[in-house]
């Protein structure tokens, strides 16, 4: 059944029809005021979701792109900090070429060294160099100096000499993360680059009738590794040699008595340790329960360290003692491998600023098309608006003029 059509009916129908097109005049008009083309999330829902991931994702950039400022930073400090240690060892070098000249004498030789010390003094402040007050070259552990020096005052002369120094740091390599899911190596550990010749660890107990008691794991370098109950002196050497770790296990046998040696096979200090209650180091006469990694070696274990320090303090006595064949041949060679190893890890600084560089652009650029998408996403899209608008207001008119004709106004049109 038809409903009836009364003139109460059509007002009403007009007013909403009315009410209706001036919310959206107004909703129109507020969108070409605040260039927003949504003002709630009910407006358009997929579009804020998508706004909101542009927006988060140009949030995460700009704190990568602070962190990649300070990376960058870092590495320039590094950098500057082992060219002044390439310098250091440059003039030691000239001074192992006079030293190994028969043209000076014993106390001429006296005065190198204690220059050699100043100079070895010089790297040991290079090696604790901070940034932000963190240590560069500790590894992760970033708040004390990772070398440690000893000194002792010559009877002869009295003059204070470095006696040693020790690494206090650990193994580890500082990484910062630049990007979501993306790491870079921002700083070396120092008992890798302050190192000269391929470090030695060896025992000094007799292992030739060692197997492994126990299911266990050992850890060379960080990296992890297996250890089977039964395993003999041969399969563990096995082992650690295909681990991957920039070393290389053997054992000595002489006589019956047959001990146990790890080398490295790239200059750094070995770290050793025995892991998942295991003891199989421990067991081999390598390393001491009781201390700290990497410097848990066994008293009794014969060790070479190798470091710049070691190799640079051993020239200064070469020089004190007028040893011409040692500062000829030993130290130079010491010397050359030293500079050898700063240059490998300055240019894997490069390498790694490069890509810093890199990164640092891919950020510039999807700032730029983030931004774009957002205003995209969200802006309002003014010529459209304005044509939505214009056409709003002018069937606006239009419905005011027709309700003017067709809707009673006074008494008297009910009268006629």
């Amino acid at each position: 059944m038809i409903g009836r059509v009364t003139q109460g009916y059509m007002v009403s129908d007009f007013n909403s029809t009315l009410r209706s097109r001036e919310e959206e005049l107004n909703r129109v008009q507020k969108q070409l005021a605040s260039g927003y083309r949504i003002d709630l999330p009910s407006d358009d829902p997929v579009g804020t979701v998508n706004y909101m991931a542009y927006d988060s994702r140009l949030s995460e950039i700009s704190t990568y792109q602070s962190i990649v400022d300070s990376a960058q930073s870092k590495l320039k400090t590094t950098d500057g900090t082992l060219d002044s240690a390439t310098s250091v060892l440059q003039r030691m070098r000239e001074i192992a070429v006079q030293g190994a000249n028969g043209t000076y004498t014993k106390d001429e030789r006296e005065k190198m060294a204690v220059e050699v010390d100043q100079l070895l003094r010089e790297l040991h402040s290079l090696s604790n160099t901070r940034y932000k007050n963190d240590a560069l070259f500790g590894g992760t552990m970033t708040d004390d100096n990772p070398f440690a020096a000893q000194f002792r005052t010559d009877d002869k002369t009295g003059i204070e000499f470095m006696e040693s120094v020790r690494y206090i740091g650990n193994n580890q390599t500082q990484e910062t993360e630049v990007d979501r899911d993306e790491r870079i190596t921002s700083g070396q550990p120092g008992n890798q680059v302050f190192w000269a010749d391929q470090m030695i660890v060896q025992a000094t107990i007799n292992s030739s009738a060692y197997v492994a008691p126990k299911d266990s794991k050992i850890s060379v370098d960080g990296v992890e590794i297996g250890i089977n109950a039964g395993d003999s002196l041969d399969v563990i050497a096995q082992k650690i040699n295909s681990s991957g770790a920039a070393v290389k296990a053997s054992f000595d046998t002489r006589d019956g008595f047959t001990t146990f040696m790890v080398q490295a096979t790239s200059p750094h200090q070995i770290a050793l340790q025995d892991l998942g209650g295991g003891a199989v180091f421990q067991d081999l006469g390598l390393v001491d329960d009781g201390m700290k990694v990497p410097n848990n070696y066994s008293p009794q274990a014969k060790v070479f360290t190798g470091s710049i320090f070691d190799t640079m303090i051993q020239f200064r006595r070469s020089l004190q003692s007028d040893d011409v064949f040692k500062i000829g041949g030993t130290a130079l060679g010491m010397i050359d491998k030293s500079l050898d190893n700063l240059l490998k890890y300055r240019a894997n600084l490069g390498a790694v600023s490069e890509r810093l560089d890199i990164v640092a652009k891919r950020f510039s650029s999807d700032q730029v098309y983030l931004t774009e998408a957002k205003d995209n996403e969200i802006g309002t899209d003014i010529p459209k608006a304005m044509t939505e608008m214009k056409m709003l207001e002018f069937s606006h008119d239009v419905a005011l003029q027709i309700g003017a004709r067709i809707l009673p106004r006074t008494l008297l049109d009910f009268l006629r």
